[in-house]
């Protein structure tokens, strides 16, 4: 086989390998044995996932990150979406509350979402919650409703790129909360692990 076929081949191969790494859904490991275990949510929207925590009054609050222009304003036109993707550009924190988790089911279910549950420890969503809402209010002067996404959403410190972006967002919150997440991560394609 001349060398050339065989280049040719294991180009494809490895092409066929790094599809099929990036394709496949990344895993959440939540924590062994939380200590006062409590449920949260991962919400799958396509490209874009969100986190679902309990506030401790019955309430949950839905957070999630993305780029300003594109995400808050939805200004989704070609020239916007190409500057999300391909330049760092003002990022955005989104925030939904939720009475019970029988109305954020009903949302799930309207829109055709996916909703992912796990368990962590209850401290670890409680000290989350805290730094989520004090980033949030941090800028609440710049805050504006969304209709479309049904989030109130702020401009964010942090950058938003295609290297973070609103789902290495969610794993970083993941990680906060003791879990880990293994795969490939670009869009929302997520799965839990039970233990």
């Amino acid at each position: 086989m001349p060398l050339c076929r065989i280049a040719k081949f294991a180009s494809i191969v490895v092409a066929f390998i790094l599809l099929v790494w990036i394709l496949s859904p990344a895993t959440i490991v939540p924590p062994a044995d939380p200590v006062e275990a409590i449920a949260i949510y991962v919400t799958d929207h396509g490209w874009h996932s969100r986190l679902v925590l309990p506030s401790g009054n019955g309430e949950l609050i839905q957070y999630a990150y993305g780029d300003w222009n594109y995400f808050a304003l939805n200004q989704q036109d070609l020239k916007n979406g190409l500057a999300a993707l391909l330049l760092p550009t003002q990022g955005t924190l989104g925030r939904r509350k939720f009475s019970n988790i029988a109305e954020l089911q009903q949302i799930i279910q309207q829109q055709d979402y996916t909703l992912l549950s796990l368990e962590v420890a209850q401290t670890k969503v409680t000290q989350l919650l805290k730094l989520l809402d004090e980033r949030f209010n941090r800028n609440i002067a710049t805050s504006i409703e969304n209709p479309k996404t049904g989030l109130t959403l702020v401009k964010d410190d942090q950058k938003y790129t295609l290297l973070e972006n609103s789902n290495h967002e969610i794993v970083e919150w993941l990680q906060d909360l003791d879990c880990q997440v293994d795969g490939f991560v670009m869009w929302a394609n997520f799965r839990v692990k039970h233990s």
